[in-house]
């Protein structure tokens, strides 16, 4: 509160000054110009407020150019640095982090927000193209670890991602505008811009980036070695012959142009991101061809109004989201066998493998209201309602044919991989109110009541209790329940043989207990301690030899997170984090595909104003497998990056130099059984340098 006094006291002085030196007409702009800034300001400052220990969450909040110092490339490194959050991939590298544990094989546990907009796409309910978003257009990073019902028709499961662009940004000195171009290992090459334009009410932002890198890695032997698609009476097919080792195409190419059109109380919003990246390990887990590939392409538009009367401020919205899958791949290699299509008495034998085209297209509308009323002593009242359309409006599937063998045939209306019919209609509303008890004692409670065509009503409570002791000591007790609605690969893909889906799946649930302690110190210091306990009920996974989704399991998942944030010199700064996660599966099993022990810690040292160096370490516990997988834990493992940073200040230009994993520690993600025995190994040592010029 203080912080913020001064700051508007500092703009009501300068529009002073400069009142005082300019005529009438001149003085008259100035004025617009500073009641603007200082509205922006006020909002600004109420949104970073996110990021105080006494928000009624467990919240961490990430400076862009914090990161940037750190050597940080991307949002995903930038997660990374994140206590209780791992990061896990699948048979397309479509890598997600993981929150405390929750389902490492289950995308759509978490939401990330674009500047406000949900990235998740339809197919899959995850956003792996994002997380190479750089750091260069990122001025935030807003995590929330836990559930929460949260006022704005969106519900987060195990944790939220809120990214925020130099959109954002206000200077009464000009605007953030930026360039940066980037090179490294894997023959990774990138560039990127950030800019912005102001015209009394009306201003423009645009952002956007290109990344591509040559990636490939070792992998194998594959799925066939594991025997899964030998074929036993009365055909007694033995594909196991036909297992693959070599390297794994992870090349990626990906690209992004964002705007925002601010007037008034107006906005408008879009994003597009392409995104290409290597068929990696394969759809149904048999090492594909170099130049196999898979695209993901996402884009997000909006449009709203956020008028405010007093004490009642308005914020309505109207968004689509349209986003794809295409693949291009041979499927199964050379002289794989298998039962004929028409006839199953009878095999083909594919001579030059199986080739496969698939695509779907997805479509999302959207339309919400909001109230927020703050003219009751000591609430704050949020009510409205969220409406959503989704919907799958173009399936191909073109793949070699089922009885020859030979040549490609069109099965987009016989054989479509996903139900070209997959729709669904969500209505969800919520209230919450935010009451201050005294100066001491705050309680946020609230409830999202959603219901879709394919499920019963679901009800989200949610209650925070935050009570400050004293300037320094703060605590926190939270409920929340929530849940995730399946995604469309779980409900609707069908005709596949790696993967099925199961329209009669339900909704995963979760019952969250979170009790926090913070020590503030002196400036942004900090010390905090997190407790949470998590029940979860109808976990999705696929059965290991059906390969049909099903609601398989329950869990318990506890734990602890302690961060420490200090200064041990006036020109550095430490952080450590340490997360422990424990729990156990309905059958009693212990946690599976769970690292119990995670990390995290950076240390920057400021040489002078314009050099900076940074190490950043990380260590992942071993984890265990699931009940009936008989390969040993992965190993642990200890990573260390290296940065050091050079800004001529005159001219705002900086160069980084990083150098990624030093000491080469072998990095692998779990896969899943009958999958690939030796898991998906990970790039080890790596070099980057990173221009960057403001303007």
């Amino acid at each position: 509160m203080m912080r913020k006094t001064l700051l508007c006291a500092a703009v009501l002085l300068c529009a002073a000054l400069l009142s005082a030196s300019a005529d009438d007409s001149s003085a008259a702009a100035v004025s617009d110009q500073i009641n603007r800034d200082l509205a922006q300001l006020t909002d600004v400052a109420t949104v970073t407020k996110a990021n105080e220990p006494y928000q009624p969450y467990i919240i961490t909040t990430l400076e862009g150019k914090k990161l940037e110092a750190l050597g940080v490339m991307n949002l995903k490194e930038a997660l990374e640095l994140l206590p209780g959050v791992d990061i896990a991939t699948d048979l397309l590298d479509l890598k997600t982090p993981i929150f405390r544990g929750s389902n490492p094989f289950a995308y759509g546990q978490v939401k990330l927000l674009i500047d406000d907009m949900v990235a998740n796409d339809l197919l899959y309910d995850g956003f792996a193209g994002y997380l190479y978003m750089p750091i260069q257009i990122i001025k935030r990073i807003e995590v929330i670890r836990g559930p929460g019902s949260n006022t704005d028709g969106i519900n987060a499961y195990a944790g939220s991602i809120h990214v925020i662009t130099y959109a954002e940004e206000f200077d009464v000195t000009g605007s953030v505008d930026r360039a940066f171009a980037l090179a490294g290992s894997y023959g990774t090459a990138g560039a990127g811009f950030v800019t912005s334009v102001a015209d009394g009410a009306f201003h423009l932002h645009a952002d956007g980036y290109y990344y591509r890198d040559d990636k490939m890695l070792p992998a194998g032997p594959d799925a066939a070695a594991t025997g899964i698609y030998n074929f036993g009476p009365p055909y007694n097919i033995d594909n196991s012959g036909l297992a693959q080792t070599g390297d794994a195409p992870l090349q990626t190419t990906t690209f992004s142009l964002g705007l925002r059109l601010d007037y008034e109380d107006f906005y408008l919003k879009a994003r597009a991101t392409g995104w290409q990246h290597g068929s990696a390990y394969g759809i149904n887990a048999m090492l594909p061809q170099e130049d196999d590939h898979i695209n993901i392409p996402s884009y997000l538009g909006e449009i709203g109004w956020q008028p405010q009367s007093g004490a009642l401020k308005a914020d309505i919205r109207l968004g689509t989201k349209y986003d794809s899958f295409k693949s291009h791949a041979m499927l199964l290699p050379p002289g794989f066998e298998a039962p004929t299509l028409s006839d199953p008495q009878q095999t083909t034998v594919y001579i030059d493998g199986f080739t496969g085209i698939h695509e779907a297209d997805q479509r999302s509308f959207y339309q919400s209201s909001y109230l927020t009323y703050g003219g009751l002593d000591d609430h704050k009242i949020t009510l409205g309602y969220r409406l959503t359309r989704e919907e799958t409006y173009r399936v191909v599937t073109i793949t070699t044919d089922r009885d020859t063998g030979v040549g490609l045939v069109d099965y987009s209306d016989t054989l479509p991989f996903l139900d070209p019919n997959a729709e669904r209609d969500t209505v969800m509303a919520s209230i919450q109110d935010q009451m201050e008890v005294n100066p001491s004692l705050s309680v946020l409670y609230g409830i999202n009541v959603e219901k879709t065509s394919m499920t019963d009503t679901q009800y989200d409570p949610r209650i925070s209790v935050v009570y400050q002791e004293d300037a320094q000591n703060i605590f926190k007790a939270i409920y929340s329940h929530s849940h995730r609605n399946p995604s469309w690969q779980e409900l609707f893909v069908i005709n596949t043989a790696a993967r099925v889906g199961n329209p009669n799946l339900k909704p995963e649930q979760v019952d969250t207990f979170e009790l926090a302690a913070i020590r503030k110190f002196s400036g942004s210091n900090y010390l905090q301690a997190v407790a949470f306990y998590a029940i979860n009920k109808g976990l999705i996974d696929k059965d290991p030899q059906t390969r049909v989704y099903e609601n398989a399991y329950d869990n318990e998942l506890y734990g602890i997170e302690l961060e420490l944030y200090t200064n041990l010199t006036p020109h550095d700064s430490f952080y450590l984090g340490y997360s422990y996660i424990t729990g156990r599966s309905s059958d009693s099993n212990a946690l599976a595909n769970v690292a119990h022990h995670l990390v995290k810690s950076y240390y920057q040292y400021d040489f002078s104003p314009s050099v900076n160096a940074a190490a950043i370490v990380r260590y992942v516990g071993a984890k265990t497998r699931l009940d009936g997988d008989t390969r040993s834990n992965t190993d642990p493992y200890l990573t260390t990056d290296l940065t050091l940073r050079y800004v001529y200040l005159p001219q705002r230009f900086s160069v980084t130099g990083s150098i990624k994993n030093v000491t080469d520690a072998r990095i692998v993600y779990p896969s899943e059984p009958y999958t690939y025995v030796n898991d998906y190994p990970q790039e080890g040592r790596t070099f980057f340098l990173t221009l960057m010029k403001e303007f």
